[in-house]
């Protein structure tokens, strides 16, 4: 039986993970007018990977937070909740919607939005925007040990920056020690 998606992120280098990130968000770097190729997307993902700057690492960056950023903003002038609530949101309480139809829209708007969120966050993360950290968390506590694809890549890539070994018993615990001695900026002390 072949792996499921996220037993193979489990085994994925960083470097292609953080190139999954980057195609997931291919169409609106274009649209911003980065056009990254599959090949500048590898080197921008391999110099990511290993803490180094890439020509295009600034702009993307700053293109990646706009849309998250853009995406919480949605979620709390939309439905007056932030990441961590929509998650865990029956979309029952979500509305007002009268029809099937306005149901699915609203479903795909806000699992946009989660999506958007979710895997923004964990670039940027990569990238050393730890101010975004708390985002990753929010998915892996949603998740809630079941490892889907945005929660394996969340576990990946926080383990990865915050140097916490995962086959420790207490890692999620041990993440949220390191992102309390984060500074509140994001940036390193």
């Amino acid at each position: 039986m072949p792996d499921s998606p996220a037993e193979e992120l489990i085994r994925a280098s960083l470097g292609e993970i953080i190139f999954i990130l980057l195609q997931h968000f291919h169409d609106a770097l274009v649209e911003a007018g980065l056009s990254p190729g599959a090949g500048e997307a590898r080197e921008l993902a391999e110099a990511i990977a290993a803490g180094q700057r890439h020509i295009k690492t600034e702009a993307v960056l700053r293109t990646i937070a706009d849309m998250v950023d853009a995406y919480l903003a949605g979620l709390q002038s939309r439905w007056q909740i932030n990441f961590a609530a929509s998650l865990g949101a029956d979309m029952a309480a979500i509305g007002p919607w009268r029809t099937t139809a306005e149901f699915l829209e609203l479903a795909n708007d806000k699992a946009e939005a989660e999506t958007g969120i979710a895997l923004g966050s964990a670039l940027l993360v990569a990238a050393g925007r730890r101010e975004y950290a708390p985002f990753l968390l929010d998915v892996l506590d949603n998740d809630a040990g079941a490892f889907d694809i945005d929660a394996t890549i969340a576990r990946r890539i926080l383990l990865h920056v915050s140097g916490v070994d995962g086959s420790r018993a207490d890692w999620r615990a041990q993440l949220q020690r390191w992102l309390d001695d984060q500074p509140p900026d994001g940036t390193d002390a």
